[in-house]
């Protein structure tokens, strides 16, 4: 097993640990039976929305390329998210740069920055879906410091992709770089030279993912589409709570689609297994709601998705002739 997999089940370990600590297990199922169907075709078309309304914010991103359409940007993002829950690290997102790259013969990298870049316009407004929930329904001190150190860490990411590309300075960096690897014997400066004009390029190409930023228009239509798709993924979060008839107002899902989405940050295993239902059983413990409960909500709240995500990822996995060589070569 790989460091960064034992990492990730260790994590994964101690997150189970606190959400099995004392944990009332006839509540716990005694909540599964709560669960009414009455919600269950909403939720499937407007997450199923979302998926298309990702496809049209990666075409803008794209700077509105013809030779890519929505319909197909979408299904390959619904591949990746299907990877993302099975495989660690986030393997999904970079298979779709690998599949796109390669079928429009395209630059990986630059598709992987586009990527990183629709990444970064999440975070933000799931920050900001966060704070406003924060300071309309909960001002305890620790969810504050949260959502200052998630918006500093997203907001300061665009910034810093943002003034690389407008200076771009990559190649006088790396050119700096060089010059202190030629005084070198050759038998270290030429294979050290030879890799930093590698990371340049890489760098070059992934920079160009960021394109969008210089076209103001295109910008402002990639973040309303953000705010549109987390919406509707904050509306699905209400109706799956609602179905349990716990009382809570709209306000608990914006904790629920908020502190769920970051967790997915942290390292752990497939299914993210440990930090997501930890942070449900925090964003519910808000509004009083029992350990087991919001375990059971959240066990439902993941099934959902899971499914909806193998379904369609796996029907266009099959219409793309994706085989399972190809996805293990792409995130090796």
């Amino acid at each position: 097993m790989k460091k960064r997999n034992i990492f990730a089940l260790l994590i994964s370990l101690a997150f189970i640990v606190l959400i099995f600590y004392k944990i009332d297990l006839s509540e716990l199922i005694h909540t599964f039976q709560n669960f009414d169907c009455k919600n269950l075709v909403w939720i499937i078309i407007l997450y199923v929305l979302t998926m298309f309304v990702r496809g049209i914010r990666w075409k803008v991103l794209l700077l509105n390329n013809p030779k890519y359409s929505s319909l197909s940007l979408a299904e390959i993002f619904t591949v990746g998210s299907m990877l993302n829950i099975f495989l660690p690290a986030r393997a999904g997102d970079v298979y779709r740069a690998y599949y796109l790259g390669s079928v429009k013969q395209e630059s990986k990298m630059k598709v992987l920055g586009s990527i990183i870049l629709e990444r970064i316009f999440d975070g933000i407004c799931v920050f900001l879906i966060l704070l406003f929930a924060v300071m309309m329904y909960c001002r305890q001190a620790w969810i504050f410091h949260l959502a200052y150190g998630i918006g500093a860490l997203f907001i300061g990411s665009l910034l810093v992709f943002y003034l690389i590309f407008k200076f771009d300075k990559i190649d006088w960096i790396f050119a700096q770089i060089s010059k202190l690897f030629k005084p070198l014997p050759v038998k270290f400066s030429n294979p050290l030279l030879s890799f930093t004009d590698k990371v340049r390029n890489y760098m070059k190409s992934f920079m160009q993912g960021f394109q969008v930023l210089d076209n103001l228009s295109y910008t402002l239509i990639s973040i309303s589409a953000s705010f549109v798709i987390w919406g509707l993924e904050a509306y699905v979060a209400f109706l799956i709570v609602d179905s349990f008839d716990l009382g809570l107002r709209f306000a608990a899902a914006l904790f629920v689609i908020s502190l769920t989405s970051f967790s997915t940050m942290i390292p752990s295993t497939s299914v993210f297994l440990g930090p997501y239902q930890y942070a449900y059983i925090l964003a519910l413990g808000i509004f009083g709601i029992e350990k087991s409960t919001a375990l059971a909500v959240s066990a439902i709240h993941q099934a959902i998705y899971m499914i909806i995500l193998t379904v369609l990822g796996g029907y266009y996995l099959l219409k793309f002739n994706i085989s399972l060589k190809d996805i293990e070569k792409a995130t090796e």
